[in-house]
């Protein structure tokens, strides 16, 4: 009886090694599978995070269009004019609307006074710049430009661009509180010095 079952056992024992083997294979082909998976994940990682850092020491490139102040001049009426220059440095085609802001209260708003062209869509050709005299509200401490620009091709809004918006430099308002910036107080005050000291 002992006899009989060793001899099905080992019979049951060979028929089952090529199932092991076959298992086996599968197991080890599933595991490297599992391994190269997991050494691509990981250079995906390491790509991604050094791209990151790279980007942190790379200055952004400055907007394609921007907001020069030139000086101020008066008009007929006497109210005071700021000469303002609207660049497009880019080879496209930019439409711009703008608006004046004023500070009152620590926090920006739209000024009472606005250019004619300021709400209106304008067209701003490649390399090329628009010249503008813009009338100031005397309401704030301080005020600026802030302009929108959208990308044009063949006479409509590119519809995959993103809008543009370029804030020109805040101006002290000659009404508002602060009248004397700090390097004008200084030099008043070293000629007021060299002035005693030098009385000849």
């Amino acid at each position: 009886m002992s006899r009989g079952l060793t001899l099905a056992y080992f019979t049951a024992m060979r028929k089952s090694k090529p199932c092991r083997k076959k298992c086996g294979k599968i197991g080890i082909w599933f595991d490297a599978c599992i391994s190269n998976l997991s050494f691509l994940v990981l250079i995906a990682l390491m790509s991604a995070l050094t791209f990151k850092g790279l980007s942190l020491f790379r200055k952004p490139s400055p907007p394609p269009v921007d907001i020069l102040i030139t000086g101020q001049t008066n008009s007929l009426s006497g109210n005071t004019l700021t000469q303002v220059v609207i660049t497009n440095s880019s080879r496209r085609w930019f439409s711009y609307n703008f608006t004046a802001e004023v500070r009152k209260r620590s926090w920006w708003q739209d000024g009472s006074v606005q250019h004619r062209d300021a709400a209106s869509a304008n067209l701003l050709p490649p390399k090329s710049g628009r010249f503008l005299s813009i009338p100031i509200t005397q309401e704030g401490d301080e005020w600026r430009l802030t302009l929108v620009a959208h990308r044009v091709l063949g006479g409509f809004e590119y519809p995959f661009a993103k809008d543009i918006q370029v804030v020109g430099p805040e101006i002290l308002n000659p009404s508002g509180k602060k009248l004397n910036p700090p390097q004008i107080a200084a030099r008043r005050i070293s000629n007021a010095v060299s002035a005693v000291s030098n009385p000849n």
